[in-house]
């Protein structure tokens, strides 16, 4: 962590740059891949409720 008068050089920026870059990436693909894992379990839900649906009419 650095102190408050300290600087950073323009190569720790940059690494600092791409390491949150490469974080916030992640993060971005893992919230669309539960989001799609989601998506899809609720399809299944709907359609075995749809299919109970029709048998118990």
């Amino acid at each position: 962590m650095l102190g408050r008068h300290q600087k950073t050089s323009g190569e720790e920026t940059t690494l600092i740059k791409v390491q949150w870059r490469n974080l916030r990436t992640w993060h971005l693909h893992e919230k669309k891949r539960l989001k799609r894992a989601m998506n899809k379990r609720f399809r299944q839900e709907g359609k075995k409720n749809a299919l109970w649906n029709q048998v118990s009419v």
